[in-house]
């Protein structure tokens, strides 16, 4: 067809040589037409001035055409006149019978047009010829279709070419580099002739993609039966239904929040076989120690793996759903999936404790205040504390046991008073303070402290103020004695 053209256009640049009237440039609407279409031919018809050539204008200028018996065209018998060095542009509507074969059909003008003639005082008449060629073709009218439209991993299944045009020779088909489903272990489908219907079958891989609904880009490259190639396009819809990862994790052992820990997980697979399983946790919540990923191994559908490293934790006490990622191979593909981890964590809460007596030191058989002062060691806040004291050296003298503190913040402290009567016994005892608390994770812990005391004896009664006491008295009764009970005695003997 290129040849064709070329041809065409050398016939019309060798008329632009020769003085009077040329075209000098053509083209048609379409590549190609199907027998029964429409289409329109164009030409620029030209004057041209030939240098040092008197030039003229031409005038009544016409146009014949003479096609072949399979195109019908309408060319205007007159175009009008053209100025020395100038152009028109002429288009002819055409129509290309139904009945056409494929080929290339050429389609013969003829140019007329009157000009002063430069040798007599009459006209000259000039006429010329050019022909363009119009390519017909019964082009094929393409379809495609699959047999089914859910595919899941990978899918043999049957491409069906439909075409009600004419025939498609070596014919080829891709999918587009942009899809996420590709062909199985190969590049290309090769469909060869395809004249009417044709199934061929091929193998998607849609492992890769992600479930629901997707469009299968295709390129389609093919001759037709003229050897003309062409490219064309179609999309086929699916819709994806892989198998899902199913891995589920339980924890074993305790894991302590703001500290480094043995983290031991078991893998339950009750999904599909998977192979080369590691795990990762892409945060600073979950600090793994000797590597960045736990690695299982192989994990056949059913299956449990135990896995387990030194891993520091910064999470809240609780249960936590930690972010992670699995990594696996499935099927020859490397997968990737971002899961959630349940990790439990306990709290690191802990509690000091300071006894101080008032007064002081304890004395046997004396009441007593102890205050008991309650710190918060741990990392978070704990709450709904209360403290109680015990000890085979005193009776409580308080109503109740224990004493309320409420909540203590991290690095934060209370205390509370106990009024005690210690008893009669002397010597070294355990004073055992227990306190109870909920820590961030909602947990109760009881925690018991017991430190010693000395009770010391009652100081002894001094004895010289108690001589002296009964000295004046007995002084005292003399003095009564021989002063006014002698004189009342000499009294009586002088009366009588």
């Amino acid at each position: 067809m290129k040849v064709m053209k070329l041809a065409a256009l050398f016939i019309l640049l060798m008329g632009i040589i020769h003085a009077g009237i040329s075209v000098t440039n053509f083209s048609v609407s379409q590549d190609s037409f199907k027998p029964g279409g429409n289409g329109i031919l164009t030409i620029v018809v030209t004057n041209p001035v030939t240098a040092g050539v008197q030039a003229y204008k031409m005038t009544g200028v016409s146009v014949t055409a003479y096609p072949p018996p399979e195109i019908a065209i309408n060319a205007p018998s007159n175009i009008g006149d053209i100025d020395a060095g100038g152009s028109t542009i002429v288009s002819m509507p055409f129509k290309v019978g139904s009945d056409a074969k494929s080929g290339v059909y050429v389609v013969e003008l003829q140019l007329r047009g009157f000009s002063q003639s430069a040798t007599t005082a009459g006209q000259d008449v000039y006429a010329k010829s050019a022909t363009v060629p119009v390519t017909v073709v019964n082009t094929p009218l393409l379809g495609f279709d699959l047999d089914k439209d859910l595919i899941s991993g990978v899918d043999p299944i049957a491409l069906m070419i439909t075409n009600n045009g004419g025939p498609a020779n070596n014919m080829q088909i891709k999918i587009a580099d942009s899809s996420q489903i590709t062909l199985y272990k190969t590049t290309g489908i090769f469909a060869g002739v395809v004249s009417k219907n044709k199934s061929v079958n091929v193998t998607l891989d849609s492992r890769s993609a992600q479930d629901g609904p997707a469009n299968i880009p295709l390129i389609i490259n093919y001759e037709d039966e003229l050897g003309l190639s062409h490219s064309d396009t179609a999309s086929l819809r699916v819709t994806i239904k892989n198998e899902k990862l199913d891995l589920r994790f339980v924890q074993f052992g305790q894991l302590v929040t703001k500290t480094e820990n043995m983290l031991s997980l078991e893998a339950f697979n009750s999904g599909t076989d998977i192979s080369d399983v590691r795990l990762s946790f892409p945060g600073t919540s979950v600090r793994l120690k000797d590597s960045n990923e736990l690695k299982m191994g192989d994990l056949v559908s059913g299956g449990r793996q135990n896995i387990s490293g030194m891993a520091f934790i910064d999470l809240p006490p609780g249960l936590n759903a930690v972010n992670a990622t699995i990594r696996w191979v499935e099927k020859d593909i490397q997968k990737e999936e971002s899961i959630s981890v349940p990790l439990k964590v306990a709290s690191d809460a802990d509690v000091g404790v300071y006894l101080e007596s008032k007064p002081s030191p304890l004395v046997a058989g004396q009441e007593h205040t102890i205050s008991v002062l309650v710190s918060n060691l741990g990392s978070f806040a704990i709450d709904n504390v209360d403290v109680g004291l015990n000890s085979t050296a005193f009776d409580l003298l308080d109503v109740t046991p224990r004493q309320y503190i409420g909540s203590l913040a991290k690095d934060d402290f209370s205390t509370v008073q106990f009024k005690v009567r210690m008893k009669s016994s002397t010597g070294d005892y355990p004073f055992t303070v227990g306190v109870r608390y909920r820590d961030a994770s909602g947990e109760w812990t009881t925690k018991s402290i017991t430190q010693t005391a000395s009770v010391n004896p009652a100081p002894a009664a001094d004895s010289t103020p108690l001589y002296v006491g009964v000295v004046i008295i007995l002084l005292a009764l003399a003095i009564w004695y021989f002063k006014f009970r002698k004189r009342e005695e000499h009294e009586q003997v002088r009366k009588g």
